[in-house]
């Protein structure tokens, strides 16, 4: 294959790279659990104007708990789970017939037809493979005209 649908990069996966990833991945999930706090919170106020403050302050907790600590606190236990690849140097091939992600324990194909939707963040690109899967190809550190035309490469594999 010739360089202009080759692309070949070693790079190491950070933790925050890994954080954003997810975060970008279970946004509707973190979101949902955001809405159902403030639900929770506006419900509270019923229940202190009917005088129920046990139970109002116990449903305010549980609400601002699903706002401020229950996303923070997903992302940081998936991200847990996921350790083994941070700061592993990972070779990453883009080529026409998909990505390659080969560390020192793994190797992972996958083919573009694979790929449902792409997400972009600042230096990462975030392929999403169906609704329970996604892969991240961290672009941050290649020089930018490569980091474009790698973003470009990919966007052209991927529907829209």
């Amino acid at each position: 294959m010739d360089a202009a649908t080759d692309f070949s990069f070693y790079v190491q996966p950070t933790r925050e790279q890994l954080a954003v990833s997810v975060k970008q991945f279970m946004r509707p999930q973190l979101r949902l659990a955001r809405l159902l706090g403030v639900l929770l919170i506006a419900l509270d106020f019923l229940f202190f104007s009917l005088g129920e403050r046990t139970m109002g302050l116990f449903v305010a907790l549980l609400g601002v708990s699903l706002i401020a600590v229950v996303p923070p606190l997903t992302v940081r236990s998936v991200v847990g789970k996921m350790a083994g690849v941070i700061g592993r140097p990972t070779q990453y091939r883009v080529d026409d017939q998909g990505v390659r992600m080969t560390s020192d324990l793994t190797e992972v194909f996958y083919r573009w037809a694979a790929v449902d939707r792409l997400d972009e963040t600042p230096g990462l690109l975030i392929a999403r493979t169906g609704q329970s899967g996604f892969f991240a190809v961290p672009i941050a550190d290649l020089p930018p005209e490569t980091a474009a035309e790698v973003t470009a490469f990919v966007r052209a594999h991927v529907p829209a």
